[in-house]
């Protein structure tokens, strides 16, 4: 029996023996593991601004043309960028191919074939053809019905991008003009009373003067909502009262061309 225990204390001190001398060099193997990992990892690292991808417009060798950029398939169009109806996404008549004859806010109409020369008529007292011929591209009419829903949508999408410049009621006194920029022309101005609806939609897609393109800003269905608006605003307010100081209708109503 005393053998038996003296045994087993031996086994128990061997054991403890081993354990300490584990604890001791488990710092000295976590080290050195660390140490492995870190230089391994060096040697394979791959900076961010470097990855091993094609970057668009540069050169390549791994296609025959030399291009990373791939064209696109012949007769495909990208999702989202089919322009069936031109009137609709471009404001243009469809098949019109002859370029915009204005200039400054005059008529230019065709030049004389006698004499060569080129005759200016303000838009105030050009006739209905005079003006047709200054916007030979540009469509006269909606390319979708106008209804209060839409005319609603137009007054909000308004009051977000355009009423910092053209004002609230459109005159042109917008905030930022206030401050010194550049004063746009007042909507119930005779020329922009007379300029279709085509028009406002290219000067809002491609900008005009002083005014940047709001393309990417505002979607097509939005630009025409809010050219209704200022055709509703114009409607609203008679020819008379076209003055810097007329008073303009709190709410304009439907109406104008569909």
């Amino acid at each position: 029996m005393s053998k038996c225990r003296k045994q087993k204390a031996e086994g128990r001190r061997q054991k403890a023996e081993s354990a300490l001398r584990n604890t001791r060099h488990t710092p000295l193997v976590c080290l050195l593991l660390s140490a492995c990992c870190l230089l391994g990892t060096a040697g394979c690292r791959v900076d961010m601004q470097d990855q091993p991808k094609m970057k668009p417009y540069r050169s390549s060798t791994f296609f025959r043309d030399g291009q990373s950029s791939r064209q696109l398939v012949p007769g495909t169009v990208p999702r989202g960028w089919l322009r069936e109806d031109k009137e609709l996404f471009t404001g243009k008549k469809a098949g019109a191919t002859s370029a915009r004859q204005t200039q400054g806010g005059v008529v230019t109409p065709n030049q004389n074939p006698e004499t060569g020369a080129v005759a200016t008529t303000p838009l105030s007292s050009a006739t209905a053809s005079q003006v047709a011929a200054a916007y030979p591209d540009d469509t006269d009419k909606f390319p979708f019905p106008i209804t209060q829903d839409v005319l609603d949508r137009g007054e909000g999408r308004y009051q977000i991008f355009c009423s910092v410049c053209h004002g609230m009621t459109g005159e042109g006194d917008g905030m930022i003009v206030r401050r010194g920029f550049r004063k746009p022309p007042s909507f119930y101005d005779a020329n922009l009373r007379a300029a279709p609806v085509g028009h406002f939609f290219d000067v809002v897609t491609n900008g005009w003067g002083a005014m940047p393109s709001y393309n990417t800003q505002i979607p097509v269905q939005d630009r025409w909502a809010i050219i209704a608006y200022i055709r509703a605003l114009q409607l609203a307010r008679p020819t008379t009262q076209a003055g810097p100081g007329a008073v303009s209708p709190s709410k304009p109503t439907p109406g104008g061309q569909k």
